[in-house]
């Protein structure tokens, strides 16, 4: 299959014309989150096990409320990600297709199965062999909880590096409630404004048994890169090429019958948009000489339906979680006066769970479940040149089921808790293009131990060995000539990666619940790990098993609510350590840059991120608040032996509320720190950095 690297498509293109001539943040609840985050009272879902305090659950685990993701201006999974020790962004082709690696899992970036695990409420978001995250809008966010380490008990094949879960607004079964939300903002070299507007509304129909609610928004951002594309004077032939459009949609309809059912039907609709792709979005070096002024896109369409059922009976509950995604996506290159290259991708996958897990107090606690996958990832690749037509279609089939479960007892009045957790899984995967059909099976176990140690409220400890999975990259024919001719052997279906997770952590807080300290010490065991490869045709990478290899690193959490009322300081980062243990010989030969001992393609080796935020009382009814945010992230290392330099950003919120009304100032990377994250021999490329400096008004209304 096609899943070539940005940079790797259009070098495919280039080389094929010369050769000629791609358990919440709070209890469900009918109530608004209050608007400051109360350390002591943040609860999560995310072990499936009903409602926990944060502060026990024994996991490198994050959780952030829709109010906290407001007041410091995280609207996007990109906003997020630096709030995340470890991680980045690991590929960008446009709004609609975007990558994330964390703590050195994902080294090949989009392509393959996706390292981290993406739910959208209860149910997945799952591209076959392409690990896109959602591009979803936080305007009607509950919370986030996000997940460190593997995950494959729980959530299996898809999060071996961890699990990202959207968890959205529930419609309110007693009572009217709505938002609404604009912004206005000027981006660093672009010569118009951008805007955004959003809102939501949910409606009881039955009061305490029916309800609805929708929300969605727009937004536009007019593009801020230049094209060249007659011969270079230093002149652009066209500003401002890459305007980024996003509408969504979401509509949710919650019907509770009785006290211990409750049945939610889910319906959401993205459209991202962009011009050009996120790999050409630079103004140094030109990228495109003599292509006539072709335009490029990048363009997505997705619509995720779901269904969630969930019993509770006296001693146990049942959930049952049904999901149907489709979508659209892909880029389209101008190489010529008359030529293009594009990349269509068309994904298609049912998934179901169904699991039951225990509710009593203790002192055992159980979950068992099963679930089922069927999907398929589609491609037209297309290269029309004025004297040929490649046509390069391919299919990727899976067909996967797996059965999990975990138990813990507590011990000593819960003081002391172990846990054991299992997950096999059964992957049918299969690669059809016009000339073979190449069908593989694969089935493999994934475990995790546990032992959590919490002596009071307000310390938990706790250590765990876990693995997880991700299945074979599949590639195309070309990339694997690419990587013979260099020397690599290569297949088109790449041996699946496995990893395997050591860690210990700390949560700490004190008794006044004002300071809080949050330590993990890892080391995860990579093997057979997936990594892009540059083949011998120029610059058409393929991929390859690069060898085994190990990181090593530590996360840190520390928030702290300052004597000064109102004031908060916190601060995330982690340190990483990532080196391989052995290299295939013939990858070790064709690239001798790499060898057991040398650093790990695509880790970065630190990331940190401070935040100060400030409530006020200004005058009656009249609250002032305000985020300033400093995040850096560290140099890479590539396939292609180039190092991308570190990059820092400064984001800013202030504003004012009164009643249901708010206005803030937002900026967002005030520096206008230009840094790559990666590059290519010919210069930036995906990923090519932040977006230029931003700034502007947000205006919010809530219902009361």
């Amino acid at each position: 299959m096609l899943r070539l690297q940005n940079a790797s498509m259009l070098s495919l293109a280039i080389a094929m014309t010369m050769m000629a001539s791609p358990s919440y943040a709070q209890e469900d609840t009918q109530e608004t989150p209050e608007k400051d985050y109360q350390l002591d009272t943040v609860v999560v879902t995310a072990t499936k096990s009903g409602a926990t305090e944060l502060q026990t659950v024994p996991l490198a685990i994050q959780a952030f409320s829709g109010e906290e993701l407001k007041e410091r201006n995280i609207n996007t999974v990109d906003d997020l990600v630096s709030t995340i020790p470890g991680a980045f962004e690991g590929q960008r082709q446009s709004v609609a297709s975007r990558s994330y690696n964390l703590r050195g899992a994902g080294g090949s970036n989009a392509n393959g199965d996706s390292p981290i695990g993406y739910y959208l409420d209860d149910v997945p978001f799952i591209v076959t062999n392409f690990g896109i995250a959602p591009p979803v809008r936080f305007l009607d966010m509950e919370r986030v909880e996000v997940l460190r380490g593997p995950q494959g008990t729980l959530y299996g094949q898809g999060s071996s590096g961890g699990v990202f879960i959207f968890h959205t607004k529930d419609p309110n079964l007693q009572e009217v409630e709505y938002a609404a939300e604009a912004e206005l903002s000027q981006t660093a070299d672009a010569s118009d404004m951008n805007y955004g507007i959003s809102g939501a509304v949910s409606v009881p129909i039955i009061k305490d048994k029916l309800a609805l609610r929708v929300s969605g928004g727009h937004s536009r951002n007019p593009g801020w890169a230049d094209a060249y594309y007659g011969p270079f004077d230093g002149t652009p032939d066209e500003e401002d090429v890459n305007e980024a459009k996003n509408d969504d949609i979401r509509l949710v309809a919650l019907y509770r019958p009785t006290d211990n059912i409750t049945l939610r039907g889910q319906y959401w609709h993205f459209q991202p948009r962009q011009d050009f792709t996120g790999f050409t979005a630079s103004v140094k070096p030109p990228y495109f000489e003599n292509t006539a002024g072709q335009q490029g896109f990048s363009n997505g369409d997705f619509k995720l339906w779901s269904f969630t059922a969930e019993v509770e009976f006296d001693n146990f509950m049942v959930t049952s979680a049904t999901s149907n995604l489709e979508g659209e996506f892909g880029i389209n290159i101008p190489l010529s006066p008359a030529g293009s290259f594009s990349s269509q991708f068309y994904p298609k996958m049912f998934a179901q769970e169904l699991r039951v897990n225990s509710t009593t107090p203790g002192p055992l606690h159980w979950i068992v479940g099963a679930s089922y996958q069927d999907g398929e990832g589609p491609q037209a690749n297309d290269l029309t040149l004025p004297a040929i037509v490649i046509n390069a279609d391919n299919n990727t089939l899976t067909e996967n089921w797996a059965l999990f479960g975990e138990v813990s007892y507590d011990l000593f009045d819960g003081k002391l808790v172990p846990l054991v957790g299992l997950r096999t899984y059964h992957d049918e995967r299969t690669f059809e293009d016009d000339t073979v059909s190449l069908p593989t099976e694969k089935d493999v176990n994934t475990w995790r131990l546990n032992l959590s140690y919490i002596p009071n409220d307000n310390l938990t400890m706790f250590a765990t060995a876990s693995t997880g999975f991700r299945a074979g990259i599949v590639q195309s024919k070309v990339q694997v000539e690419s990587l013979r001719l260099a020397g690599v052997p290569a297949e088109v279906a790449l041996q699946p990666e496995e990893s395997t997770n050591y860690e210990v952590g700390l949560k700490w807080r004190n008794s006044s619940r004002t300071l809080t300290v949050g330590l993990n010490l890892y080391q995860t065991e990579y093997t057979n790990l997936q990594t892009s490869t540059p083949g011998f045709i120029d610059d058409v990478d393929g991929f390859s098993n690069f060898g085994d290899a190990t990181t090593k690193g530590l996360d840190f959490e520390i928030r702290w609510d300052t004597p000064l009322e109102g004031l908060t300081l916190s601060t995330v980062g982690n340190i990483n350590d990532g080196e391989y243990d052995s290299v295939n010989q013939a990858v070790q030969q064709a690239l001798p840059l790499f060898t057991p001992g040398s650093r790990m393609v695509n880790s970065i080796e630190d990331t940190y991120r401070f935040d100060a935020n400030y409530t006020r009382d200004l005058a009656n009814d009249l609250e002032g608040f305000g985020n300033i945010g400093f995040t850096h992230t560290g140099d890479r290392l590539q396939a292609n032996g180039l190092t991308a330099d570190p990059y820092d950003m400064v984001n800013v919120t202030l504003g004012v509320r009164t009643g249901p009304y708010e206005i803030a100032f937002i900026g967002t990377n005030l520096g206008d720190e230009r840094g790559p994250s990666f590059l290519g021999t010919d210069g930036p490329l995906s990923g090519s950095g932040p977006i230029p400096r931003t700034m502007g008004i947000r205006v919010r209304v809530l219902s009361q």
